[in-house]
């Protein structure tokens, strides 16, 4: 009994040592080998990416800028024709059948031009001597001036002239119907007709516009 004791004795220095360093060689070994686990968890494969960049496009130059914009401005206007460009009607209406007199009629003759316009003479809205109920008269004629080549030969003539009374008593559009000679006296018979003064013709008690047919004579006696 004696001598197993001792052994026992003898034996726990050396397995406490042991212990002693298996322990500690424990306690190191785990943090290790954590330490290491997390590194290869953490570990992350990367890749190069390449970013291209795209230079902006350089600003135009301001004489290109004006001319751009000058470009623009005369586009607009052509624009705006195009679209207020319509068809015109084109029509051939003879007027021997119009008379003058009737409210609102529009006096058309040859071709219509690019714009539609009615006319503004007053034969088209003058009544006729017949449709009045007093027809217009002379208060004041002027002696026409005599053509100084006709008054030289000794020519005498006549000219007939239609013109409007107006509502005033003043004639208004004169032209010539007929002359004779032809062309001699139609300038002087038109510039003193305008100086005469009328009564202007009645209708409905109102004063109106009328047409008249009127000569005039040249004579060197008179």
């Amino acid at each position: 009994m004696t001598i197993k004791t001792t052994k026992s004795i003898v034996n726990l220095p050396f397995s406490a040592l042991v212990a002693l360093v298996v322990t500690i060689l424990i306690f190191i070994a785990i943090p290790l080998l954590t330490k290491i686990s997390t590194m290869r968890k953490t570990t992350v494969r990367t890749h190069n990416v390449l970013i291209a960049q795209r230079k902006p496009a350089p600003p135009p130059e301001p004489e290109k800028e004006k001319k751009l914009e000058e470009q623009k401005r005369k586009a607009e206007p052509q624009k705006a024709q195009k679209r207020e460009r319509m068809p015109q009607p084109k029509l051939n209406i003879p007027t021997s059948g119009l008379s003058a007199g009737m409210g609102g009629t529009i006096a058309i003759s040859g071709l219509l031009n690019s714009d539609f316009k009615v006319s503004d003479s007053l034969f088209v809205s003058a009544f006729n001597r017949d449709e009045v109920d007093q027809a217009p008269s002379l208060l004041r004629a002027v002696q026409p001036r005599y053509p100084f080549e006709a008054a030289q030969k000794g020519i005498e003539g006549r000219v007939t002239l239609r013109f409007v009374v107006d509502s005033t008593g003043q004639a208004q559009e004169p032209e010539v119907v007929k002359s004779e000679p032809e062309g001699v006296f139609d300038e002087a018979a038109l510039a003193v007709v305008k100086k005469y003064k009328f009564r202007p013709a009645m209708k409905g008690g109102k004063p109106v516009d009328c047409i008249v047919q009127a000569p005039i004579k040249f004579s060197l006696n008179e």
